[in-house]
This record gives C-alpha cells, structure tokens and sequence, in this order.
C-alpha cells in the first residue's frame, strides 16, 4: 500500500467514525444503516483523494 493511500484511509476511516456515529449522536439523529452506508461510500473515496491531493502537493512543494 503506498503513503498515500495510507494517509486517505487513516483520514476516511476517522471522518467516517465522526461524521456516522459521533456526530449524529451529538446532534440528536437517528444512525440508520442506509445512511452508514452512503457516508461509508463517500468518506472513503473523499478521504482518498485527500491522500492523493496532499502527496501530489507534498512533491510539489519538494518535500
């Protein structure tokens, strides 16, 4: 697994937890599972392109 992958999952999986379990409980709504499934999808996949987006700024930059 590349660094950047590492790093969009490490990011998906903690914005999952917050965004499906934590801030719905904070906010009073209900967890359904269609809604865990939906922000699973699109979580992951935004936490992926972050990875990608910060590697490829990271070699930008010349780090």
């Amino acid at each position: 697994m590349k660094q950047w992958q590492k790093i969009g999952l490490g990011w998906g999986v903690w914005m999952f937890l917050c965004m499906a379990f934590i801030w719905p409980l904070i906010d009073g709504e209900k967890i359904t599972l269609n809604r865990i499934f939906v922000k699973f999808i699109f979580l992951m996949l935004s936490g992926f392109i972050f990875g990608y987006v910060s590697s490829k700024y990271k070699k930008y930059k010349g780090n």
